[in-house]
């Protein structure tokens, strides 16, 4: 049978253990909104960076990543992109907000520009969105 102290020494033994495995770890999200358009936005691996662009999805306009075309060489990778959630009670017709998510994958950088369109009309944007990410 195991004494109390014992069962306290394993548990800050485990509680150490798991600090310092996580320490080389950063596991923080970074959320942006309209109020950090052009900005710089400095991440750590392992970070999850959060993109929310209001918007009306009933009018047709969607926030869309149009660049860089493809992440496949990027710091950063899709967790989800263009996840469309309504604010308020009444979804049909209400205002919400386009949420993109990306992880920070390995050192880097890149510049993402997002555009609010209708996807029928993909030369006529009435918006735009451009952020640097720098993962360190």
């Amino acid at each position: 049978m195991i004494k109390r102290t014992q069962q306290h020494a394993i548990v800050g033994c485990l509680a150490l253990l798991a600090v310092l495995t996580l320490a080389g770890c950063s596991l923080f999200t970074v959320s942006l909104d309209e109020t950090d358009r052009g900005s710089i936005q400095r991440l750590e691996v392992g970070d999850l960076l959060v993109i929310r662009l209001m918007g009306n999805a009933s009018t047709g306009y969607e926030w869309t990543r149009v660049a860089p075309e493809t992440l496949d060489a990027s710091p950063i990778k899709i967790v989800t992109e263009s996840e469309y959630h309504p604010l308020g009670i009444e979804p049909i017709g209400a205002p919400g907000e386009f949420v993109f998510r990306y992880r920070a994958m390995q050192p880097g950088t890149v510049a993402l520009r997002f555009e609010h369109r209708r996807p029928w009309e993909p030369d006529e944007s009435i918006d735009s969105y451009t952020v640097t990410v720098w993962v360190r």
